[in-house]
């Protein structure tokens, strides 16, 4: 009979089979460890999301609660709107817009539009004007900014959107009134002269027309330099216009 060889020995066996069991629990148990790890994980990201949908609802709840408030202050306001006094309606009215904001603002003051009260529809009409007017207040402002590339580009938005528009006039006109025109910087009369020489004659009316003929005649009183005076020239151009527009 041939020799099978030497037998492994039993306690080699063992330790063999033992690394093996061991290699498969330890790799068992880094599946089992990874896969809790991420659950946990997931768990940890659902309860952010949780607390963050939870920190939104609060933030929403705490802001109507504060619009409830504003309302509820805007319409104490109410008997002052219709008081005799027109500078507290208007301060009181200003205070409301403040109160809210522009999309409740518009939303509250188009319902006094159809108000039965004659006095809190003129109100309403008055200040549904206001808000439509600020994109160009805000413009006729920018022409009085210090930096000139401000300047001008409030200039040009006011010549392409608002070159027909009659408040575009009227706010343009305000700061050129003789109260308030030596607050101007020079830059600041001459792109408003700009503007309304840019503007349609046909936008005008008859008190629109007097305001500029008053602040011409105020700045040939007051003296001018060069490029106030070309700009001038130009406006009056377009002033002879205006004035035949404006004749009933």
């Amino acid at each position: 009979m041939k020799d099978s060889g030497p037998l492994t020995p039993l306690p080699l066996k063992a330790n063999f089979w033992i690394g093996v069991l061991g290699s498969m629990v330890t790799i068992v148990l880094t599946i089992w460890n990874t896969y809790t790890k991420s659950q946990i994980d997931r768990s940890e990201a659902e309860l952010k999301k949780l607390e963050i949908r939870l920190d939104n609802r609060k933030a929403d709840f705490e802001e109507s609660k504060d619009r409830v408030e504003r309302y509820k202050w805007v319409l104490s306001l109410f008997p002052v709107l219709t008081s005799a006094d027109k500078e507290q309606r208007t301060f009181t009215l200003n205070l409301a817009r403040l109160a809210l904001s522009k999309e409740d603002a518009a939303q509250l003051f188009a319902g006094l539009q159809s108000s039965s009260d004659t006095t809190l529809r003129k109100l309403g009409n008055a200040a549904v004007s206001a808000i439509e007017s600020e994109p160009i207040a805000k413009l006729v402002s920018q022409m009085n900014a210090q930096t000139a590339s401000v300047r001008k580009q409030a200039v040009a938005a006011l010549v392409k959107k608002y070159s027909s528009a009659p408040q575009a006039i009227t706010l343009t006109l305000r700061p050129l009134d003789e109260r308030n025109i030596d607050n101007l910087s020079s830059s600041a009369i001459i792109n408003s002269l700009y503007f309304l020489s840019a503007t349609e004659p046909s936008s005008w009316n008859s008190v629109q027309y007097l305001a500029a003929q008053n602040a011409c005649i105020y700045l040939e009183r007051r003296g001018v330099g060069k490029q106030t005076r070309a700009a001038l020239d130009i406006f009056n151009v377009n002033l002879k216009k205006i004035a035949t527009a404006v004749q009933p």
